[in-house]
């Protein structure tokens, strides 16, 4: 990858990144329409794409970016207030945004649909919005200013005004005029003018800048890159420096470029009573400002590709595995020496808090993924003509990046399918039903055990199980005559190809939704569960398997393996007593556990190691916790508590619900990690084990 590639692939980036921080601002500032921090943060973004897609020449999104800036800056100021439709213009105009972004991305010609309809909608806003109204001061200052003609007098109104400047400044230094004539080869000559940007602004700071543009531009079709069109470029520099140190700057510049460098007389630059009256209104706008920047200082961050974080996961896997090799060596355990043992402890120690760290570099809230969800709803409720709410908690758990890369297509094909068939239409019918005439979805997330779980609930019309059933015969899915289970008949939805819907709409009906949703989750190695009552509503959990790729593990012998399992699942182990176990014919054993009856699991037999049956009072129990009931483990001994690093078993694992992958011990050996997920569903089919 070359360097222009490379800088292009950073900016590309940025922008995706500054599209979606941004995303789910828009929906808040509709809720909260006079919120002025909210508009300056999108404010701040639109700027900063603004400027991105000038820099690399994306002529579409730099021209509908900078009205749609334009607009924003209006509503930053006190006196002006957004309105519903405002907020609205603001939703759609962002949309644009997006869909000019990737036509850029993808070098794709002409525009996106709506395009100049929206800008249309821009303009006559901003003409609205700027009848007597006067631009605010700072989206004046250091702007670059462009015309055709303008006399060198205009020009030094135009900076006077917008940069006017505190006596005290001007007691200290001066502001020097800088004017550049350009020819109209400079480009081929290697010239470029931001050069000199950069190092002027080594010297002080460039308080204004304005370009002379020749009134004869050829168009678009004819534009040649490589000729200049601006043919002066004026300046104005605050500095203590000298004009000597100035005119160093440009001291490799041909004659007949020529540079002409003055002093600005000070009276020109006196504050006047109006500009100070200016300062007054926005102070507070100013003082915010400073105190984000130094928010940004204390909060900096750096951009780094996932595949290094993945080489860098690994690695600390292998270390996790050394340190354990070491720790459990038998040579080194015989070794009685009081300082090796301590460098051991700090051995320990150290690995486990860098371990630590680095699982906290994939780990990341689902707000970001929530927060887009609102969009969703609040799209499709429109279309539907339904009043929805979203509700939304647990936006605070984190989960691994990869996870969240791939829940968002689940999500929103699962939140439409609530809008859309889940909430009733007819208002009138909630009433009736004593519901709230809006209809409400909660979308949650929460970690049960070693699960991270999803859950998608709303207060509608539920599912009708005959009706399904009866497009199921029809399909072909389902057998007439047939006794089904309330189960049974809910799992035809995620048939491919099933659809309820009565007619073909850009939101459903072609029978492409829940199979996408179970496949996707299916990949994931998680599954979906569906409940549902008539006339109340229907809940969609998604059940995650922990994937990170380092776990604390409880270490079990069952006959003469080795097995894992995960300590987030374990609620406690025990010792069992003889009369607190019970036999159930044909239905397996039970133990009293604190007052709690619950299912007895031989490992030793779900497993195919042996049919042997020892005695229980032999054995030690476990005791997992699970959503869906607590049960209990029966295994030989416990052989402690360690930090494993999980390795996929692949396609050979890929049908054993019962491991979920396999880790490398400090001795060498393998052992399986198990998954608490997968007993639990023997248990729910009825099998004696």
């Amino acid at each position: 990858m070359n360097k222009h590639d490379r800088v292009m692939e950073i900016f590309l980036n940025e922008c995706k990144e500054i599209l979606e921080e941004i995303a789910p601002k828009f929906l808040s500032l509709e809720e909260t329409p006079n919120d002025k921090d909210l508009i300056n943060d999108i404010f701040r973004g639109v700027h900063t794409l603004k400027g991105n897609a000038n820099s690399f020449g994306f002529v579409k999104l730099g021209e509908f970016v900078h009205h749609f800036e334009d607009l924003l800056s209006l509503y930053r100021k006190e006196e002006n207030v957004l309105q519903v439709g405002d907020a609205d213009l603001f939703i759609r105009s962002f949309d644009i945004v997006g869909t000019v972004f990737h036509y850029e991305e993808a070098g794709l010609d002409g525009y996106p649909p709506n395009y100049y309809e929206i800008l249309d909608e821009i303009k006559k806003a901003l003409d609205f919005q700027e009848k007597g109204v006067e631009r605010s001061y700072e989206t004046l200052v250091s702007t670059t200013s462009y015309s055709h003609k303008a006399k060198e007098s205009d020009v030094m109104q135009m900076m006077m005004r917008y940069a006017p400047l505190d006596k005290e400044v001007l007691d200290e230094k001066k502001v020097y005029e800088v004017k550049m004539t350009l020819d109209s080869d400079i480009y081929l000559r290697g010239y470029n003018h931001q050069i000199f940007f950069k190092l002027l602004g080594a010297l002080g700071e460039i308080i204004y800048t304005h370009y002379s543009i020749d009134a004869n531009i050829v168009s678009l079709e004819a534009f040649n890159t490589e000729v200049s069109y601006i043919k002066t470029l004026t300046l104005y520099l605050l500095t203590q420096k000298d004009e000597m140190d100035i005119a160093d700057v440009f001291e490799f510049i041909a004659e007949e470029h020529e540079v002409c460098i003055s002093v600005v007389p000070t009276e020109a630059l006196q504050k006047s009573p109006e500009s100070s009256k200016r300062e007054q209104v926005e102070e507070k706008e100013v003082h915010n400002q400073s105190a984000l920047k130094t928010s940004d200082k204390a909060r900096s961050s750096i951009r780094v590709e996932s595949i290094k974080l993945d080489e860098l996961f690994d690695s600390i896997g292998e270390l996790v595995i050394a340190q354990s090799y070491i720790s459990q060596n038998e040579q080194i355990r015989f070794i009685n020496n009081n300082e090796l043992n301590g460098y051991l402890e700090m051995l320990t120690k150290s690995t486990r808090i860098i371990q630590n760290k680095v699982m906290s570099l994939r780990m990341v809230p689902i707000k970001d993924t929530f927060l887009k969800m609102k969009r969703v709803v609040r799209d499709v409720s429109i279309k539907t003509h339904k009043e929805i709410e979203l509700h939304v908690s647990g936006e605070d758990t984190e989960i691994d990046k990869t996870m969240v890369d791939k829940l968002s297509e689940p999500l929103i094909h699962l939140l439409r399918n609530s809008v859309d068939h889940g909430i009733e239409a007819d208002a009138n019918a909630r009433e009736a039903a004593a519901k709230e005439p809006q209809g409400n979805i909660y979308l949650s997330a929460s970690h049960k055990g070693s699960s991270f779980v999803i859950e998608i609930r709303d207060d509608g019309r539920g599912v009708d199980t005959k009706s399904i059933l009866q497009k199921a015969i029809e399909k072909g899915f389902a057998k007439e005559g047939v006794n089904y289970s309330q189960d049974e008949i809910i799992n035809f939805l995620f048939c491919a190809g099933f659809s309820t819907a009565a007619s073909i709409t850009d939101i459903s009906g072609r029978g492409v939704g829940l199979d996408a949703v179970k496949q996707s989750i299916e990949e994931m190695r998680g599954k979906i569960t569906v409940e549902s009552e008539l006339g109340v509503g229907t809940s969609f959990k998604i059940i995650l398997p922990l994937t990170l790729a380092i776990i604390d593990g409880l270490n079990i012998q069952v006959e003469d393996e080795m097995f894992i399992v995960p300590t987030l699942s374990v609620v406690e182990s025990f010792s069992p007593a003889v009369k607190d176990v019970h036999q159930v014919k044909g239905k397996g054993e039970f133990i009293n556990y604190r007052g709690e009856i619950l299912p007895i699991v031989r490992l030793n037999i779900l497993l195919n190691l042996s049919q042997n049956r020892t005695s229980l009072e032999d054995s030690t129990f476990i005791c997992i916790d699970h959503e869906k009931g607590r049960y209990i483990l029966q295994v030989n001994e416990l052989l402690g508590r360690q930090q494993v690093v999980i390795k996929s078993l692949g396609v050979l694992s890929s049908n054993v619900k019962e491991i979920s992958g396999a880790a490398i011990l400090g001795s060498g050996n393998i052992a399986l990690i198990l998954n608490t997920e997968g007993i639990r569903e023997h248990l729910d089919s009825g099998e004696n084990i």
